[in-house]
C-alpha cells in the first residue's frame, strides 16, 4: 500500500511525498498523480523518503519518470540508475 502526499511547495513545484511500497498496484496511481502535475507545466519532486519497499515495477516507474521529475532521498534498498 502506499500513502501520497502532495503538496504545492509554490506556483511552479509540487512536492510529491511517496510512504509505503512502491510495487505494480501503486504505481499507475504514482505515474497519474506525477503526470497530471505535469500536463499543468509544474516542476515535480518525488520524496521517497518513506518508502519501505521498491518493486522491479516502482524501480521501472523511477527510471522512466526520472527525466521528467526531480527525485529526491531515495532509499539504499531502491537505488536505480
Amino acid at each position: 500500500m502506499i500513502h501520497i502526499k502532495e503538496k504545492n511547495l509554490n506556483d511552479r513545484l509540487v512536492e510529491i511525498d511517496l510512504d509505503g511500497i512502491l510495487d505494480g498496484e501503486a504505481v499507475p496511481v504514482v505515474e497519474e498523480v506525477c503526470r497530471n502535475y505535469l500536463s499543468l507545466n509544474k516542476q515535480v519532486r518525488l520524496n521517497l523518503t518513506g518508502l519501505l519497499h521498491i518493486s522491479r515495477d516502482g524501480r521501472d516507474l523511477l527510471c522512466s519518470l526520472n527525466e521528467l521529475v526531480s527525485i529526491v532521498n531515495s532509499p539504499e534498498f531502491g537505488a536505480f540508475p
